[in-house]
Formats: structure tokens, sequence, C-alpha cells
């Protein structure tokens, strides 16, 4: 583990002055980013995005393991390729504008590029500048000390001077590169360890270690140069954000994600009034965006009969009115109808943030994807609410104040919390879920404008 994560660092090894990972990465795209822009939402999900990436590689069982996603064990010419196996992604995924998947290569590239500077012998060298090879070729390159031994026996959990002096020479061109070994090594040679107590194999010769993760001597025997280490880490870290804005350009470095407008839409023979009412919503909506300049978004409806879907996406108002003009209340519609997947298609089409409108006035046929929606929702912290024109509490009165609008299968007794799951989905994401009449739907609708006007 290096640059301990913050838990492990507060809590565990109590030194609450170190520097971590999330720390490092926090600031160093803070400084960037705020050379050039105004913070919002959607920027601060894109650094929890990157950092939880960052955070990510010390747990996930297909990186805490592996040496060379943490410059251990001298593999340094493996990380060196998998340093720029990722930033290629990542640029990758800038130019196809999927930006969560940029967010997670970018963490990762941190992660081991951060490392490098607490598990490798660079600090205590006397390096007082990034290692440009690392991520430019080109650069020159400093040997790595192999089949040799690196380092001297160290007792005590503050190990000094345990780097054999070649290991710390200063001068250019008799230099030569080691990281600590992990215990995760099964056949550890005489070699420096990673140290700490987290690491088995510094009771294997050369007993001791190297790592500068933390200002704690019990978990980071060189603890001494933690502040060294940690700032050649957050200089590099901030070295490969210039790149990528000066890679991608500015404007596509800043690109903010407009949140979608959403409707999802019952068809139903039932919804004649609904679909109207939403019609005139989407249409107040588009011409108040276009006085409004840089904020067209994107529009999307999902409508849901039987069939759930086409998705209709555009960044066009006019065409995504033409496709509200042509939505048409059919057919019969008994209860209950595919409501979930029909959100569930709005969440996968949609980017983060997003404000989903759900019109219908039916219960949901597919429940069973409830657990599936709800963690979607979470991911894009986008925003669901219901309007619906069936309030349960009219279930056996309500022949007198409104008329029975969809079929009940014979002798069918419909449950009063029927829509208690699409109460539970606005809840959590912080929507609404708002019970009417098909005579009053034009009126509260207007909570959509509310909504999206904010």
């Amino acid at each position: 583990m290096g640059f301990l994560p913050n838990f492990w660092s507060r809590v565990l090894t109590l030194s609450f002055d170190s520097h971590t990972h999330q720390y490092m990465t926090e600031q160093a795209i803070l400084n960037v980013t705020l050379e050039t822009t105004r913070l919002g939402r959607g920027f601060w999900r894109a650094v929890g995005e990157v950092v939880k990436s960052n955070a990510a590689m010390d747990f996930l069982i297909s990186t805490r393991s592996d040496p060379v996603y943490h410059f251990d064990s001298e593999r340094v010419d493996s990380a060196m390729v998998m340093l720029q196996q990722l930033w290629a992604q990542t640029l990758r995924s800038v130019q196809a504008e999927e930006y969560q998947s940029a967010h997670h290569s970018l963490g990762q590239l941190f992660h081991s590029l951060q490392d490098f500077y607490s598990h490798s012998n660079w600090v205590e060298m006397g390096q007082h500048s990034i290692y440009l090879h690392l991520l430019q070729p080109e650069e020159p390159a400093i040997p790595v000390a192999k089949d040799t031994p690196t380092c001297m026996e160290c007792f005590s959990i503050t190990c000094r001077n345990n780097l054999l002096p070649r290991l710390t020479n200063t001068q250019q061109g008799l230099q030569q590169l080691t990281t600590g070994y992990f215990s995760t090594d099964h056949l550890k040679p005489q070699k420096c360890s990673h140290g700490g107590i987290l690491d088995s194999s510094r009771f294997m010769g050369a007993k001791g270690g190297i790592n500068k993760d933390s200002t704690s001597p019990l978990f980071s025997p060189h603890h001494y140069l933690h502040v060294e280490a940690a700032t050649l880490a957050t200089e590099a870290t901030l070295s490969v954000l210039r790149d990528l804005r000066d890679t991608v350009g500015h404007e596509t470095f800043l690109v903010k994600q407009v949140p979608a407008l959403v409707f999802v839409m019952d068809t139903t023979g039932s919804m004649f009034e609904e679909i109207t009412a939403a019609r005139l919503r989407a249409h107040t909506i588009i011409q108040s965006r276009a006085n409004s300049p840089g904020q067209p978004g994107t529009f999307l409806l999902v409508p849901f009969h039987d069939p759930v879907g086409p998705v209709y996406e555009t960044n066009d108002p006019n065409q995504f009115m033409q496709h509200m003009e042509n939505l048409m209340a059919l057919g019969g519609g008994d209860e209950p109808e595919m409501c979930l997947s029909a959100i569930q298609l709005a969440l996968t089409h949609s980017p983060p943030l997003s404000e989903i409108f759900v019109f219908t006035d039916a219960s949901p046929k597919d429940a069973h994807k409830f657990d599936t929606v709800k963690a979607l929702t979470l991911e894009k912290q986008s925003k669901v609410t219901f309007l619906l024109t069936e309030d349960p509490k009219y279930t056996e009165t309500r022949g007198r104040r409104k008329r029975r609008r969809r079929k009940r299968r014979s002798g069918e007794v419909l449950s009063p919390d029927r829509f208690s799951l699409y109460s539970s989905l606005s809840s959590l994401s912080g929507g609404l879920t708002i019970f009417t009449t098909n005579s009053d739907i034009h009126k509260v609708s207007t909570i959509v404008e509310d909504y999206t006007a904010a």
C-alpha cells in the first residue's frame, strides 16, 4: 500500500498529517482546474470518480496485490508500460466522450504514478524534480538495479541509511533505481522490503523497508521522507493533468455535461391528458432554455406500453418536440405496466445528474428490476420524479370522483401500496412522487418547469 488511503492513514496509523492518495489527487485536480473555470456539481462528481478509482487500487482483487500497479518489486519497466497504456486509454475515452471511463483510468494512472515516489529510492537519491521518463520514454532513463543487492539489514522501525551507497548516489550517470518488495512476493530476493507492519516481508533479508507512505514509523520505515515524496508525487499528478489539458484542449478538459431533460411516458389509452400536459411543459422549458445561451442540453423521450422504447435522444429541441407531438395514447393497458424497465432505459442513455419525469397511472409490472434501477439512479445521481394520475386513496371510492380509466382483471383487488416502489425511488434520488388526477395534471405538471429552472 502506498500513500495510504484516508481511512488507513487517519484511523489505523493515527498519523493525521500524512499526505494520502485522495488528498494529493484532489489537490492536483483543484489546482489545474481553478486556473480556468468555476466549479459546479458536475465538477465535484468528476473529482469523486477520479479519487474513488485511485483509492480502489489498494482494495480491488485485480490490482491490490499486483506489483506492477504499485511500482513494487523492481517492476519499473512493466509499471511504465502500464502507465502509458492508462494514459492512452484516458485520451481515447475523452475523445469518445466516455467521461466516466476517462475518470476511472485517470484515477488508476495517478495511483501508480504517486506510488513510484513512495516505493522507490528516487527521493533518497536527492532528486528534487519528477521522473519524466515514466510517461515520456524519450526523456533520460535511470537503470534499475537488477540482480544486485540494494539494501542492508535494518532492525528498527525507522530505517535510516539502509540503502546501499550506490542506491543513494546523487551523481548523474551512476544512479540506479530500486523499489521495495511487498509481502505478496513469494520469492523475495536479497532486496529492499516495502516495510511497515502490513508487510510480512520486512522480516526477510534484507530486513526493514524503504516506503514513505505515511509519517508513521509503524507503517513507513522512511517516514522522515514522506513529505518530500508526497510533494514530488503531487507535482507528477499536476504534470499529467496539465498534459491532458494541453492534449485535448481547454474546452474539452473542462467539458460540462449538461444534465438531460428526460420524459418517461406511459402511452396506453388512458394517458391522453398526461401526454398533452407533458408536451406543454416540454415546449415551455425549451423556450426558456433558448434564452439561456450555452445551456441547450440533451433531450430524451422514453415511451412505454407493452413494448418499452425506443429511446428518442437529441440535442435539437425542435426534433424533440416533434417526437413529443408524435406520441399517441393507444390501446387498453391492463394494470400494471413496464415502468421500471423504461426508467432503466432512460438512466442508461442519459448523462449524470439528469432530471427524469415519469408520467403514468399504472403500478410497475417489472418490480424485480427495482434494485437494478435503484443502483443505476444512485450511480448517475439523477433525480426521478413521478406524476401519477391514479391515487391509491381513490381505489375504492373514486367512482364518484373520477372515471375508472384502466381495465382491471375480473375480481382483482388493487393494493393501496402498489406505488410504493415509485415513492422509494423518488425519495432516494431526491425527487418527488406526486398523486393527482387527469383533470389536474396540467396544473400539477408545472413542477417539471420548477425543477428544471433550478
